[in-house]
């Protein structure tokens, strides 16, 4: 597989990275709106903010699934490769650093590629951004999951909708199954019918489970009935 890895010069986890001697590409773009049309994946390395400003490292897809954008385009996810996604997340969960470490939900760009992109997050301060021991063991943990893609095992391959942005759940989950896409509670009022299909199509391996975390009787019955016809099993948290 040819894995791209992407940084942005505006980005300070990117002048971290080069200034680690990485030979990764690097772009003079913000990396949640660029295009690029290269190699078969496409990992990138950015810093994370957050109004809490809680220490983190996040794995997460891009994707627009309302009108509202940041970067790329609304109401378009990007696509899933949920076997190289939990492999990077497993070992990023190893590193061993007092700082959470968890899987967002799908937000912001680009979302223009046609090939799978992953966000590899350093969160959420410039002391964290430009701290190179921290910024290497990402890296690093990364590059292991890469390695180790083709060993993962997964029960199911899984979708979900609900829940906070940050998935304590489907981290959780990531342990023994392989994850897509994760809406968050604060998109599923708004979602179109073509976006809850997109979290099926834009994979590059079969869904077979759907996990829907505390919502009401009338989402859940928006969600079942678009993706009941992919005749998907369905699990109520």
């Amino acid at each position: 597989m040819d894995i791209r890895f992407i940084y942005s010069s505006l980005d300070p986890v990117g002048v971290t990275i080069k200034r680690l001697g990485y030979g990764f590409e690097e772009i003079n773009e913000e990396v949640t709106d660029f295009r690029y049309d290269k190699g078969d994946t496409i990992i990138i390395f950015s810093r994370h903010q957050s109004k809490a400003g809680v220490p983190s490292l996040t794995v997460h897809y891009p994707g627009n699934p309302t009108e509202e954008t940041m970067g790329g385009e609304p109401k378009k996810l990007g696509i899933a490769i949920p076997r190289l996604f939990v492999s990077i997340l497993r070992e990023v969960k190893k590193i061993d650093l007092d700082i959470e470490k968890v899987m967002e939900a799908t937000h912001h760009g680009p979302t223009y590629q046609h090939v799978p992109v992953i966000f590899v997050e350093v969160g959420s301060d410039n002391n964290y951004w430009t701290n190179e021991k921290i910024i290497k063991a990402l890296v690093e943990a990364t590059l292991k999951g890469i390695d180790k893609m083709n060993y993962v095992e997964c029960k199911s391959y899984v979708v979900g909708f609900g829940g906070p942005h940050y998935s304590k759940l489907f981290t959780k989950f990531a342990d023994e199954n392989c994850i897509g896409h994760v809406i968050s509670k604060h998109y599923i009022d708004k979602l179109s019918d073509n976006v809850i299909t997109q979290t099926i199509t834009q994979s590059t391996d079969k869904i077979d489970k759907i996990v829907i975390d505390s919502l009401n009787s009338r989402q859940r019955e928006k969600i079942v009935s678009v993706l009941r016809v992919f005749n998907i099993n369905i699990e109520f948290r």
